[in-house]
């Protein structure tokens, strides 16, 4: 290449990279990189304003100043980054960002409509060619139709695939000395619950949860209570036996038929946390998916075993299957006519020796009018909701007193863990068999990946109460869960969707097709009126149809005569030649073929029978 050539092509390039057009592709970049700058510096707890600003400034410079690469390259390989961080996002699930990644979606479909556009404006128009159509409307119409098919598609497919492609067993991180050191007390296991104590409540994610419904995630129970601290009447835990498939099944409770021939819910949990050695699972776990070794307690609850290297670390994924049965107002009602086995009446349904008289008498009080076990439960949350309040900030008991003595007739004032225990104290001086549970409620649900996003602020206390025939079933007052019977599958709208992906997608398909089939079969099928309408047309029909059964199509390009005599030779009629030419006569003759030549051409295809 010449220097002068060089110079023009530089110049063009230059020219167009500072174009109207090229500028206009920076914007829509910007934005999309801004978006996923944002959830990155979020994600790393940098501000969100520092992350947008360094995205839109990357993809400015790299389309508008890197006269080096072309701008389509630098556009489309800038926007790939782009989408692998937003599929970072979707997999690892989080903070609820999505508007942000809708935001970064539309960008990045118009910045390429965009930059194909300014490749388009860069080529001479040929004389006296159409221009382009106008950019903006041009523009809005192309990524309006482009953005509507990528959203009905990502709502069907996406999160379909995610569950079927995602990891159910994953090791993770092996937690470190300080992982474990600055976990929450409501990560770690243990055979004591002090109520003197405030809990570590933060907006820091420890775990996200596939379940195609929201629950407690259980973790741990106790239901020995001393006035300040709970505690387990069996502490001890044994071995689980893991096998070759990385299962290990948990032993169901005695006396807990939910546990043993319930309904089957699969849950799968991500660990976000450094550190974690407790098996978190909807009530009650039969079966977890794990690489750890475990440990079960006699309460159908489990353990990592084995310590700190073996506890799970961030990023770690293990799947359980819980089983209970669906418990609704009315099956609860009617357990009061199956007897309670004796031992958990003598083990839970007796007032600590600690509590108080006036709680007792409180309890008796509460549930006198009551005629059922469910009804008096009810009874004791709603005199705890018009008694009591809840807050994070509530005083701490003082040492030596009655924890739940002290906030029911002190304070009323205080979190879950006095609230909850309230209740099941309560329930057991009106002879109630309760026990106490800890763990997390359910946490947010993310829109785009359907996932539970339980944060350490999401760590609660609640009761289990005993139902013949149903087994333990959660109550709390602060946690507006409905019992398994009532509760329903998925919560928000893309959640809906999901549930019935398969067949929306192929109704989706369905319209995709007749909206870009139909219009081409409607012109066909003119197309073959208006050709039928003629001698020539009704005719030619007649001897592609001929031809086809013969084996011999007609092909693209070839004329009635070219395909005619082509056919005379295939089927060594050499009378097809005269049809050939009656039909170019008849096609392209001021006055048509003569009607002798057609009726010889009709006798001749008549006669055929290939």
């Amino acid at each position: 290449m010449s220097r002068a050539t060089a110079s023009r092509t530089a110049t063009t390039r230059t020219v167009r990279r500072d174009s109207a057009a090229m500028r206009a592709v920076a914007v829509p970049a910007a934005i999309a990189l801004g978006a996923i700058g944002t959830i990155a510096a979020e994600r790393v707890h940098f501000p969100a304003v520092l992350g947008f600003a360094a995205g839109a400034l990357a993809a400015a410079l790299a389309v508008l100043a890197l006269p080096s690469v072309p701008t389509r390259r630098a556009t489309v390989l800038l926007l790939g980054i782009g989408g692998l961080g937003a599929l970072r996002h979707a997999s690892y699930g989080g903070t609820n960002r999505g508007v942000l990644l809708a935001v970064w979606a539309v960008a990045t479909l118009v910045a390429l409509v965009l930059v194909d556009r300014a490749d388009a404006e860069g080529i001479p128009a040929l004389p006296g060619g159409r221009p382009l159509p106008a950019r903006g409307s041009e523009a809005v119409r192309v990524s309006a139709f482009i953005t509507l098919i990528v959203i009905i598609a990502s709502a069907l497919f996406v999160p379909t695939l995610t569950d079927r492609l995602g990891r159910h067993v994953w090791p993770g991180l092996t937690p470190s000395f300080g992982d474990a050191l600055d976990a929450p007390a409501s990560l770690k296991a243990t055979n004591q619950l002090d109520m003197s104590t405030r809990p570590r409540l933060s907006d820091k994610i420890v775990m996200t949860v596939d379940s195609p419904r929201a629950d407690f995630w259980r973790g741990e129970t106790f239901d020995v209570w001393d006035g300040q601290t709970w505690t387990r009447s069996d502490p001890g835990a044994r071995s689980l036996a893991r096998d070759a498939t990385n299962r290990v099944q948990i032993p169901p409770e005695d006396d807990d038929p939910g546990a043993e021939i319930g309904d089957e819910l699969r849950q799968t949990f991500h660990v976000e946390t450094g550190y974690s050695d407790i098996v978190f699972a909807a009530a009650s776990p039969r079966e977890v998916e794990t690489d750890k070794y475990l440990r079960g307690r006699s309460d159908g609850t489990a353990v990592v075993a084995g310590g700190m290297a073996n506890a799970f670390g961030k990023g770690a994924v293990y799947t359980v299957t819980s089983r209970r049965f669906a418990s609704t107002a009315e099956s609860l009602r009617h357990a009061d006519g199956v007897a309670t086995p004796q031992w958990i009446l003598d083990q839970d349904a007796v007032a600590p020796q600690a509590t108080t008289d006036r709680v007792r008498a409180l309890g008796h009080s509460i549930t006198a009018a009551a005629t059922t076990r469910y009804d008096k439960v009810r009874a004791v949350e709603a005199w705890l909701g018009a008694n009591t309040k809840y807050s994070l900030n509530a005083p701490l008991s003082p040492s030596g007193v009655d924890v739940v003595d002290y906030f029911l007739f002190r304070s009323k004032l205080g979190w879950c863990e006095q609230i909850a225990s309230s209740l099941v104290v309560l329930l057991r001086s009106a002879g109630i068999p309760a026990r106490l549970a800890t763990g997390f409620v359910p946490g947010e649900r993310d829109p785009l990946t359907g996932r539970f996003v339980v944060r350490e602020k999401d760590a609660h206390a609640w009761a289990e109460v005993y139902f013949a025939g149903a087994g333990w079933v959660s109550f709390d007052p602060t946690a507006s869960l409905p019992l398994a019977g009532d509760a329903q599958p998925g919560g928000s709208w893309l959640t809906n969707i999901r549930r019935h992906a398969w067949a929306l997608g192929l109704g989706a398909v369905l319209v995709l097709l007749l909206v870009l089939v139909v219009p081409g079969l409607v012109v066909r099928v003119r197309n073959r009126r208006a050709r039928r309408s003629t001698w020539s047309g009704r005719t030619l029909d007649r001897l592609e149809h001929v031809g086809r059964r013969s084996g011999r199509g007609r092909a693209p390009a070839e004329t009635p005569r070219e395909y005619a005599c082509a056919l005379a030779r295939h089927l060594d009629e050499p009378a097809l030649e005269a049809v050939g030419d009656a039909l170019d006569e008849d096609a392209y003759s001021a006055r048509g073929a003569p009607e002798e030549a057609r009726k010889r051409a009709n006798a001749v295809v008549t006669s055929l029978r290939p």
